[in-house]
């Protein structure tokens, strides 16, 4: 009989990685602590990479872990060609974050300039990368697709949890994990060490090697936050920040959600770092 969460919590404690045999890349996005005095619960928002490949055993450890909604970021051509192995009382939802049309548009990398509240401008990134990870966070789509995922976790119950997803748990995956952690008052330099860490496991799978908690703090201790591929997400935290002038400014006029959803939000999944 497959063992519930209230016993998993109790003996086997929360870690970072959850280690699947047909998945890499999957995480928990608890025990981040904010500026605040908190720290984010565990067992309740995980991101991934592709689920795909579960095997029987991983789709058992899901259900006990009581991930409830399985929220795919990828294309509609993506998810059937490659479709979720989904779980007992999971809910597959589909969720695509790039726009089906003027797709174009966004991977064009061009320079974006915009006038907010005739008091905040869209900054002006260098690295193209960087500059297509922008326009994703200002396409109206994938606003919307952003707004859907905050309302499922909103809607979600105390004793459930979420994971969301794309191929590689990177891009899509990456930009919808900063939000989540911007709207928690996670610290950028804390939301970039995430988005890299996918690096990390690729190289741990690469060895065969399931990581453990120390070896993932040993990663981030090594890790620039400020070169290199973390200017892709730190583009998204500057576009945020000085384009809209905070994520609670985004949250209201970006993805339409009310001032008393995102107090919702940071009172259901935010705890005091002693608990």
């Amino acid at each position: 009989m497959a063992q519930s969460s209230t016993n998993l919590n109790k003996v086997v404690p929360p870690e970072r990685v959850v280690v699947l045999n047909g998945s890499i890349n999957f995480r928990d996005l608890g025990g981040y602590a904010n500026s605040h005095g908190q720290k984010i619960a565990w067992r309740k928002i995980y991101r991934a990479a592709s689920l795909g490949g579960l095997t029987a055993s991983d789709r058992h450890l899901l259900g006990d872990l009581d991930i409830v909604h399985d929220i795919d970021l990828r294309s509609p051509s993506e998810q059937q060609s490659y479709p979720d192995q989904t779980w007992t009382g999971a809910e597959l939802i589909s969720n695509p974050l790039y726009p089906p049309t003027n797709f174009g548009r966004i991977m064009s990398n061009h320079r974006v300039r915009k006038l907010f509240n005739w008091r905040h401008e869209i900054p002006n990134l260098e690295n193209p990368i960087a500059r297509i990870y922008q326009n994703v966070v200002l396409s109206s789509h994938s606003q919307q697709a952003f707004a859907k995922t905050f309302q499922i976790l909103l809607d979600q119950h105390d004793n459930e949890a979420t994971v969301f997803h794309c191929a590689a748990g990177k891009d899509r995956t990456g930009m919808t994990a900063a939000l989540i952690l911007m709207a928690l008052e996670v610290p950028d330099d804390v939301i970039i060490q995430d988005y890299l860490l996918t690096n990390d496991l690729y190289n741990y799978s690469d060895k065969r090697e399931p990581p453990t908690n120390d070896k993932i703090q040993q990663a981030v201790a090594q890790m620039n936050t400020h070169e290199g591929e973390a200017l892709y997400i730190e583009g998204v935290l500057k576009t945020i920040n000085e384009g809209y002038g905070g994520i609670s400014e985004y949250w209201q006029h970006a993805l339409q959600l009310s001032k008393s959803d995102l107090q919702k939000f940071r009172q259901k999944f935010l705890i005091d770092k002693q608990k």
